[in-house]
């Protein structure tokens, strides 16, 4: 599901597919993960009571069946609506699934976000190429199949498992501390800077680095995979050292985007920096899913709901403020707002480690 993610790559063809505005195909694109943000606020508490995987195979139907109609439409609104159905639904299946993972073995639960990591990531970079070279309707094709195989390995291989008959109430409640909202704050400022760039990236490698769709593909592709090198080192860090690992996190990243942005006119250089952005990039959900999580343990289902929020709706407001930027000045300047957000995350994790030095 969360290849669903990914359509901001292509952001300019959903502006010619549906004729209208960048503005418009910007909230297109991220609508889903604003919906899901604000979805992530309850439906995951609501919905834990319920076996998990009828939960989230119906889900998987669902947003197949979403993704289906998605192809055949040609209306803005109608297709909107389709877009929302599944981002509601999306965050009661992926807090499911880390529910389940980290029953049956908490260290298993950097697995689930490398998948949830390599699907918006690797999809981005299969999206990009598809959107660019085949159009947007290759792109929704693209993610039914990728729906109709995730039902299939849903049905062979995630056991049953029973949900939590705690009260919502009492789930609220063991998330009411200072440590929880110190954690969330961090995630809303350090995943709102990522997004005002990554969101654009495509975009930015073809208008200012001038890139032909196979090296943007290309590119991305490799990204995808570094990326996924970067969940499973930042899991290994975070085990060793969380508040290190994550204190290190916004200061390096901000200095990569920096570098980023400073060779963005240079193809070699830029490809090389952005390989490096690549890693920090794939560590974004293991350090923010362990920050919040690590802060209410006795509550996972409602922690992982709003981990989901956080994460989401910071997505859909990063896209939002980096379209902005774009209209209104230039696209090279999207680098400085993602690195002023970081630098605003950094206080939230000093604050936190000052406060409770051993939370983990």
């Amino acid at each position: 599901m969360s290849t669903l993610l990914s359509l901001v790559g292509i952001i300019t063809v959903i502006q010619l597919y549906f004729n209208v505005s960048i503005y418009w195909a910007s909230l297109y694109a991220s609508i889903f993960a604003g919906s899901l943000g604000i979805s992530s606020l309850i439906t995951p508490a609501l919905f834990s009571k319920y076996e998990k995987k009828k939960v989230i195979l119906s889900i998987l139907v669902i947003t197949a069946i979403c993704n289906l109609a998605q192809l055949f439409m040609t209306n803005y609104y109608a297709a909107l609506i389709f877009r929302i159905i599944p981002a509601i639904l999306y965050p009661i299946a992926v807090s499911a699934s880390l529910t389940i993972v980290g029953k049956i073995n908490p260290d298993y639960t950097n697995r689930v976000v490398l998948g949830i990591s390599a699907g918006s990531i690797l999809g981005l970079s299969v999206t990009s190429y598809l959107g660019l070279a085949y159009g947007y309707q290759i792109c929704m094709l693209w993610f039914v199949l990728i729906d109709i195989i995730a039902i299939i390995a849903t049905v062979l291989f995630i056991p049953k498992f029973e949900g939590n008959k705690e009260p919502v109430s009492l789930q609220i409640s063991h998330a009411k501390s200072k440590l929880f909202l110190y954690s969330i704050l961090f995630v809303f400022f350090m995943v709102v800077g990522i997004s005002i760039t990554y969101n654009y990236i495509p975009t930015f490698l073809d208008q200012v680095t001038h890139m032909d769709a196979g090296m943007v593909f290309t590119t991305l592709f490799i990204m995808g995979l570094l990326s996924m090198v970067g969940t499973v080192l930042s899991g290994h860090l975070v085990n060793q050292n969380g508040n290190l690992a994550v204190l290190f996190y916004p200061i390096g990243f901000t200095v990569v985007m920096f570098i980023v942005g400073f060779f963005a006119r240079y193809p070699f250089y830029e490809f090389c920096t952005l390989l490096i952005f690549s890693l920090f990039d794939g560590s974004a959900y293991t350090v923010t899913q362990y920050w919040v999580t690590s802060s209410a343990r006795e509550s996972p289902e409602f922690a992982n709901g709003i981990f989901l929020l956080m994460c989401n709706l910071s997505i859909f407001i990063g896209t939002m403020i980096g379209s902005a930027i774009i209209d209104i000045i230039d696209i090279v300047y999207i680098f400085y707002g993602s690195m002023i957000m970081m630098i605003l995350a950094i206080p939230f994790v000093l604050i936190r480690i000052k406060t409770n030095p051993d939370a983990r």
